[in-house]
């Protein structure tokens, strides 16, 4: 792969198929050559800044068209592009911010507030922010003025396989994100991966909401269409009216969702009505489990979803169920490897290989396995081992070949395609004064796969409420790590050692909500 550059495929469809729509976005259109331009604005502009090969540049912005120029624009540098969730907090942003150490952070008035809290610390290290719809003033460019200034003509930097092009951050079991990093190859490669699985062309349409910050998005999505000069339609927003209406208009061939989007969807009013007028070729969701209700309602009525499990570290897909028509989609489970050249293996806990249906540690090798953590030798050495990345997820396969996500080693919940780790969120719950033991622990729910429960014992004289934890989590934590549900114990189960344990904490919970 020397040489080629993510950004390339932006670049290969402007030139094949230059008056093709690539990107509709709230009903205004960007051709591929217009989208390349823009991009090609970018990237001039960060070179004059200073930009080199490996430098950092976070994108803190919300669903919007000029997402994507920044992204190819630096790629297309040879910049590291790192996204960023916008639900976090300063905390939060300012951890990320300082760990990265990016030269430049691009955000967007909307969502200003926090950006510039951190940019103002001392001693951050951001050379420039700029933003979108905004004003100019004390180191910060306004996007739109500024961007004009440069030409649209620009050739990608060629790079080499291993080439960082994304530091994408999750969060860690020691309540710090962690920082994927993703190399072209990674990147180039798991979309051409999810390409080749969907047969895509450039007569494909998406319709999409996702976070365009998310893993899912830019590979399985951007990346799967753009690869082939296909086109995506998005949304700033997911609304399941906007959405059904879009795929309509549009006339998509292909859904990209998470099952809480899709549940939704399915209990839209008219739902009956725009399944006759939609006629999708292929329906992927993933990020968490679809239960079997969701699916089997949307299978009633649209294309057959395929399903499927990835991860960030993955680049992020892994595993899909094949296409309607394509071989046998077997409800629960996630799928077969997306392409042969993904390797991947069940273990026990002495690392040897697993019988069928018996349950083990994931591992996977291939092109799409990330490189590393960012700054993070130890956590790395601990998930990349022997060339196979040990992913924590405890599942099971089939006598077909199948896979099916069955638990994770750790105890992270995943709500909504959001990860979330207890520990992070039990370290805030302990700066309260109130709280003596804390626990976090994820329930299983019909529509966002899991809910997260705080777990709580006061000490003594203390009184308070449950939604009084929940606001102090979502003072604290971007919105969607706040526990949904705040129980209060005398106090918490322990081991016979004294260490809190989880295992009856679960039991206890589900009785008690009727899980």
């Amino acid at each position: 792969m020397k040489g080629v550059n993510l950004a390339s495929c932006v670049e290969n469809s402007a030139h094949a198929h230059p008056g093709r729509v690539a990107l509709i976005f709230e009903d205004e259109r960007w051709t591929f050559r217009e989208l390349d331009a823009e991009a090609n604005r970018i990237a001039n502009g960060l070179v004059d800044l200073g930009v080199e090969k490996g430098d950092r540049v976070s994108l803190f912005l919300p669903n919007c068209a000029e997402f994507l120029f920044w992204y190819f624009g630096a790629l297309k540098t040879g910049a590291v592009v790192n996204p960023i969730n916008t639900m976090l907090k300063e905390r939060e942003l300012e951890y990320v911010i300082r760990d990265c150490s990016p030269k430049i952070l691009v955000t967007a008035e909307e969502l200003a507030v926090v950006p510039r809290l951190v940019y103002g610390l001392p001693e951050i290290g951001v050379k420039k922010m700029i933003v979108i719809h905004g004003k100019d003033g004390d180191g910060i460019l306004a996007n739109e003025a500024w961007v004009k200034r440069y030409p649209g003509d620009f050739d990608a930097i060629p790079v080499e396989r291993d080439d960082l092009a994304a530091i994408l951050y999750t969060s860690g079991t020691t309540g710090q994100p962690k920082g994927v990093m993703l190399t072209h190859l990674n990147l180039w490669t798991n979309a051409r991966h999810c390409a080749d699985w969907a047969e895509t062309t450039y007569n494909d349409l998406s319709v999409c909401a996702l976070p365009l910050f998310h893993s899912y998005a830019l590979s399985h999505v951007v990346g799967e269409l753009f690869i082939e000069g296909g086109a995506v339609a998005w949304l700033k927003r997911f609304d399941p009216t906007a959405f059904l209406d879009a795929m309509a208009r549009h006339r998509a061939t292909a859904c990209h969702c998470v099952a809480t989007m899709y549940y939704a969807l399915v209990n839209h009013p008219a739902v009956d009505d725009y399944a006759r007028r939609i006629r999708l070729r292929y329906c992927v969701t993933g990020a968490a489990v679809t239960p079997e209700p969701i699916l089997k309602a949307w299978n009633a009525k649209f294309t057959p979803m395929s399903e499927g499990y990835g991860l960030t570290e993955a680049a992020p897909v892994v595993f899909m169920n094949p296409l309607p028509g394509k071989g046998v989609q077997k409800i629960m489970s996630c799928g077969i490897p997306i392409v042969p050249e993904i390797e991947v293996g069940v273990v026990n806990d002495d690392g040897k290989p697993v019988a069928v249906g018996e349950v083990g540690e994931l591992i996977i090798r291939g092109p799409n396995v990330m490189k590393g953590y960012w700054n993070k030798p130890e956590a790395t050495a601990k998930s990349l081992k022997n060339g196979w990345l040990h992913t924590g997820d405890l599942v099971s396969f089939d006598e077909d070949g199948y896979y099916y996500i069955r638990d994770r080693k750790n105890d992270m919940i995943c709500r909504s395609a959001f990860s979330i780790y207890p520990k992070e969120l039990e370290d805030v719950l302990y700066t309260h004064p109130a709280v003596a033991e804390v626990q976090v622990v994820g329930i299983p729910d019909l529509v966002k796969g899991e809910e997260v429960v705080a777990c709580l014992a006061l000490k003594p004289g203390y009184k308070t409420t449950e939604e009084e934890f929940i606001q102090f989590c979502r003072k604290h934590l971007a919105a969607y790590k706040a526990p949904k549900f705040v129980r209060l114990f005398d106090s918490l189960p322990k081991t016979v050692t004294g260490k809190l344990e989880k295992m009856t904490l679960r039991k206890i919970l589900l009785k008690d909500l009727g899980q």
